[in-house]
């Protein structure tokens, strides 16, 4: 669920370990070098300062992640979201008195993470990649997992998910989103129920590690045909029949792929061979209640495939 409106996009540069926000990409080489020097750093996303599309870059290891606090259903509020790097990456909502751009969808926003490519708002670039190179074709996807470590917290509010946020087009170059580009969400943790239009459309036991013990989990899966409008893109939703927490790790390139078994059920004529994987985002839907909101989560980890982006 996307919303698309102007951005004030806020970029810094600290030259220290193991994060660091960028003006320009001659920084990455000056960033590298720093990484033995520890500091705290935060994005803030509010409304009065017009800063709920804020975007930073996090240096990790020869590769980055993007980070938004992205209030995109935001109409009006009081409070704000702290993004605060000090070791780890803390996420606070504190908001209240918010009013919503769009009353009849249940979320406020979706702070978080990218990883990849994505041409369209917020993000609309690229990220430095080490491990895994975006875009790349479905078909042409490895074997692979993607582990976080994560513990959430909420005083008052509701956490609509902790999930991926995963998106698939056909053009890899795109600027916007529309049939049949796919975005593809995997809830490891929620408090919203899914129900019309969502199409629920079977289940799926995946093997995950999960604060290193092996378990089977059964995901319901379900399909929104359409997102926003009568030509929006596809949702595809795995939702885990447990409320993880902590280290879970997930056969991502499997789900990834297996997702169009799911998909021909609606749409018999969409085949993985059309499509690119463009960008991996990590978050936390959240919505308010009676207009207050304060929750938030702390990723101790992100890794995909052994090349570790937050740590």
């Amino acid at each position: 669920m996307r919303k698309i409106f102007g951005t004030l996009i806020i970029i810094l540069i600290i030259l220290s370990f193991p994060i660091f926000y960028e003006i320009s990409r001659t920084a990455q080489s000056i960033a590298q070098d720093n990484f033995s020097k520890i500091y705290s750093m935060s994005i803030i996303g509010k409304y009065q300062s017009d800063s709920a599309y804020s975007i930073g870059e996090i240096y990790y290891s020869n590769s980055s992640v993007f980070i938004s606090p992205f209030l995109w259903n935001m109409k009006y509020a009081k409070g704000l979201v702290n993004m605060t790097y000090n070791k780890f990456l803390y996420v606070n909502v504190a908001l209240n008195s918010f009013e919503k751009i769009n009353p009849k969808i249940g979320v406020d926003g979706y702070p978080g993470l990218m990883y990849g490519q994505e041409c369209w708002f917020p993000f609309a670039g690229k990220t430095i990649e080490n491990s895994i190179y975006l875009p790349i074709g479905v078909s042409s996807l490895s074997n692979f997992s993607s582990t976080l470590s994560f513990h959430l917290y909420n005083n008052i509010g509701i956490i609509d998910d902790f999930s991926y946020d995963i998106w698939l087009s056909q053009n890899p170059n795109t600027t916007y989103l529309e049939y049949p580009d796919i975005e593809l969400m995997i809830w490891l943790y929620h408090e919203e129920n899914l129900t019309s239009p969502f199409i629920r459309v079977g289940n799926i036991p995946l093997t995950l590690i999960v604060n290193g013990t092996k378990i089977i989990d059964n995901f319901n899966v379900y399909i929104l045909p359409h997102t926003g409008s009568a030509d929006g893109w596809i949702g595809v939703y795995y939702v885990s029949q447990k409320e993880l927490e902590g280290n879970v790790s997930i056969p991502l390139s499997f789900i990834i792929k297996n997702e169009f078994s799911w998909i021909r059920k609606i749409f018999n004529n969409i085949t993985s061979c059309e499509y690119y994987l463009d960008g991996i985002q990590v978050g936390m839907e959240f919505n308010d209640i009676n207009g207050t909101a304060n929750l938030g989560y702390t990723l101790y980890l992100w890794e995909i495939d052994s090349q570790k982006l937050i740590n």
